[in-house]
């Protein structure tokens, strides 16, 4: 049997569920507790019933969304920045991205993805010389 591991919500509904099933009590408290309708309490109840602890776990739980980049594309952008653009700053490295290598991405993107991993625009390094200087 594998071991299931819920967030600190899951958990509650699931402590809330059990003791009701367990001990019985009253739905409306339970419901009025969890924050939902004596209604979802009833299809959470039939939940812990048919599938234990593994039916509180959300679904998408461990997937990667749909409309993310792949890492080998992240990779590759941020190589690219270190190796051929080092001086370009943001707005104009999406522009040279298009142009000669055909990756077309958002702006957003790119600032999110260079400086989450240390990188900053030349442009904001220079403004941040001139006000030291």
């Amino acid at each position: 049997m594998r071991k299931v591991s819920l967030s600190m919500k899951e958990q509650n509904k699931y402590s809330v569920v059990k003791e009701f099933v367990d001990h019985g009590g009253n739905k409306k408290r339970a419901a009025f507790e969890l924050g939902i309708t004596v209604r979802h309490f009833n299809r959470l109840v039939k939940v812990y019933r048919e599938k234990g602890k593994d039916g509180f776990v959300h679904h998408n739980k461990n997937r990667q969304p749909s409309n993310s980049f792949p890492k080998e594309l992240r990779t590759t952008i941020l190589n690219l920045y270190c190796d051929k653009y080092q001086e370009c700053n943001f707005s104009h490295f999406r522009d040279l991205l298009a142009e000669r290598e055909n990756i077309f991405v958002s702006y957003s993107f790119i600032y999110r993805l260079l400086v989450k991993n240390g990188y900053y625009s030349v442009k904001v390094q220079i403004e941040t010389k001139k006000t030291i200087s």
